[in-house]
């Protein structure tokens, strides 16, 4: 592939995974810090993927890895911290190894140029599945009933929880069987904020 191609292309996936990111910002406040960590990793890792791709179809595996990793940990960290710093760090490790994979991936299909165009549209077509699923997943989840861990104050789908205690007569929901018992051993040591049904 030209190099001049891959540039265009890059700038274009680049360009729409941004645009994505930007469209999901809106969810932002009923965002999980799973879901948030998802989005980083998904941009990330996708855009990693088929820009070092690209860029690996048209140079060496040092500057492939050099883009697809930089475009990859910005996009990835960046939109991540919608999922707090577990968000930030998945999301940017999620980049760096989409742009490490991609780069390798453009440089071993570089046999001729059918071999070269079948794996861009392939990893294309791979990252517009991730992408579409990712905003699916993201307004879905934005639709969902949510309460706050009193423990470790994270957002907990009350129609999904195994784990709930009462506390004067309101129910209380929690991430993980471990808040639930540090909550029941010691209720009034955590700020408790009641669950209004949206």
């Amino acid at each position: 592939m030209e190099l001049g191609v891959a540039i265009v292309l890059s700038v274009i996936i680049t360009a729409l995974s941004v645009g994505v990111g930007v469209y999901l910002l809106r969810y932002r406040a009923d965002m999980t810090e799973m879901n948030g960590t998802m989005v980083g990793m998904t941009l990330g890792m996708m855009t990693g993927i088929v820009v070092g791709t690209l860029i690996g179809t048209a140079t060496d595996m040092f500057i492939a890895n050099l883009v697809g990793v930089l475009l990859g940990l910005a996009l990835g960290a960046g939109f991540g911290s919608m999922g707090k710093l577990m968000g930030v760090l998945d999301g940017g490790m999620g980049g760096v190894m989409g742009g490490m994979m991609g780069a390798m991936l453009g440089v071993m299909v570089r046999l001729g140029e059918a071999q070269v165009w079948i794996t861009v549209i392939l990893m294309t077509a791979v990252w517009v599945f991730f992408h579409v699923g990712l905003v699916v997943l993201i307004i879905r989840s934005s639709q969902r009933a949510y309460a706050i861990d009193p423990v470790c104050d994270m957002k907990v789908d009350v129609t999904t929880t195994k784990w709930v205690s009462q506390y004067k007569g309101h129910p209380i929901y929690f991430c993980a069987p471990g808040c639930k018992r540090l909550f029941d051993k010691a209720p009034d040591n955590y700020p408790v904020t009641v669950f209004e049904a949206k």
